[in-house]
């Protein structure tokens, strides 16, 4: 996929990465269709079986939502179905949970089953992936200096190419939330971006609106997975900044300008903590206000009564191995591949001062996530998570298209071996997954 001429992925790139993205869909899927049926775990038939006797689906959508109806995405279909029920269920994306039951509802009626929302599942997660690697494309060039280069272009091609190709593989196909939370990650990151350029042209109103939209952003891909929290990082920075620029002006003057840019960026991050607040503020309801007393929940009497906290820790984290937390360190860039860091500073002197400082920033979330990987999170999750944060697909992009060679040919080893790996670790999960088996 990444084998291609210049000519071919210049002259239209969107068109190219389509043509690729549904290439490489057809593959993974045709490999989850063709492995063992129904696997060990029979809990997506039963689930699956119509109420009234009859689909409201066609056949072909009937087997392949069977299929990626896996695992976690089993909750995620039933919660989209007839809502959280049980306290585990609030685990799962409330946000991406609630799309499904209301896109099943809307394409099947209002009385379908758990399969017709499984359908629904599937159809926007991989709607969801295609716009993620579109916009990532944009993002991509939006952080070079000049993006109608043939380096810009081809750094921006092959990041979104990778995303395509992400080792998450059929998690961002099944009825999972892993495809909307990278969207909306990704729109939220380019949207801040977008409001660094303004703010460095000086647009002010430009930039407190795309910060506004960008907490909203980012907010919505919270509800989907709560690690979207991380991406409240980058406002808390900026108030820093400009909390620590206002305590220097105060010896002058207090400008208001600062004072307004404050408010902002607080309103966006309140809107990044909104979605993680407000579906506990609604289990927080069901289970500790409106419940009788005798009924109420254990986590209600807590400091922090968050039904997300307790069911991670009482149903996943307490029960992990020693070895689930076990992984290996990343090594630096500049030792694998033989640079001093003078040439490695002067691999990136293509980006934009914008995109450097943009790109600086998105580093905070996206280490701050594999600190928690390191100490708190299973490693069976960690390719998932990894696939809504753009850093590091821009990393692996810079060392194919370094020299402006964007053939894998001329990479070095580290990398080739990488997106080998990346191509035959999802297509072997695609086939494992669809059996019931682990990764998972």
């Amino acid at each position: 996929m990444l084998n291609l001429s210049p000519r071919w992925h210049l002259e239209n790139p969107r068109t190219s990465l389509t043509i690729s993205f549904i290439t490489w869909k057809v593959l993974l899927l045709l490999i989850a269709c063709t492995s063992p049926y129904p696997g060990y775990d029979t809990s997506t038939t039963l689930l699956t079986e119509p109420h009234d006797g009859q689909y409201a689906t066609s056949t072909v959508l009937r087997i392949l939502a069977n299929k990626l109806t896996r695992w976690d995405a089993i909750y995620f279909a039933n919660v989209g179905h007839r809502g959280a029920i049980f306290e585990q269920e609030w685990a799962f994306g409330w946000g991406y949970a609630k799309i499904i039951g209301i896109l099943g509802r809307g394409l099947f009626g209002s009385d379908v089953g758990v399969l017709e929302t499984a359908v629904a599942g599937v159809l926007i997660s991989n709607i969801a992936h295609l716009l993620s690697v579109l916009v990532l494309y944009s993002n991509s060039k939006l952080i070079s200096e000049t993006p109608s280069s043939p380096r810009s272009q081809s750094f921006a091609f092959i990041s979104a190419s990778l995303h395509t190709i992400s080792p998450a593989g059929l998690f961002l196909s099944a009825p999972y939330a892993e495809s909307s939370f990278s969207l909306l990650n990704f729109v939220g990151f380019s949207l801040y971006a977008s409001s660094l350029q303004a703010h460095r042209g000086g647009y002010s109103n430009r930039r407190d609106v795309l910060v506004i939209v960008s907490g909203l952003a980012f907010g919505l891909a919270t509800t989907c997975r709560s690690n979207g929290l991380l991406s409240g990082l980058l406002f808390c920075f900026d108030i820093i900044r400009s909390m620590s620029t206002i305590l220097e002006d105060m010896q002058h003057k207090i400008t208001l300008s600062g004072l307004r840019r404050i408010i902002f960026l607080v309103t966006a991050g309140l809107l990044v903590a909104a979605g993680s607040v407000f579906p506990q503020y609604l289990a927080y309801h069901e289970y500790c206000v409106d419940a009788q007393p005798r009924h109420r929940a254990s986590w209600c009497t807590h400091r922090v009564p968050s039904i997300y906290a307790w069911v991670q820790s009482y149903y996943w984290y307490h029960r992990a191995s020693a070895f689930s937390f076990l992984l290996p360190s990343k090594i630096p860039s500049s030792a694998t591949e033989g640079k001093s860091p003078g040439s490695e500073r002067r691999e990136y002197d293509w980006l934009s001062p914008v995109g450097m400082e943009a790109a600086r920033r998105f580093a905070v979330p996206q280490l701050v996530l594999a600190l928690l990987a390191l100490v708190s999170y299973h490693v069976q999750i960690v390719t998932r998570i990894s696939s809504g944060y753009p850093l590091w697909y821009w990393w692996l992009a810079s060392k194919i298209t370094a020299g402006y060679d964007t053939k894998l040919a001329g990479c070095s080893i580290g990398v080739k071996v990488i997106v080998m790996w990346m191509v035959m670790y999802a297509c072997l999960q695609a086939g494992l997954f669809a059996a019931f088996l682990p990764p998972a």
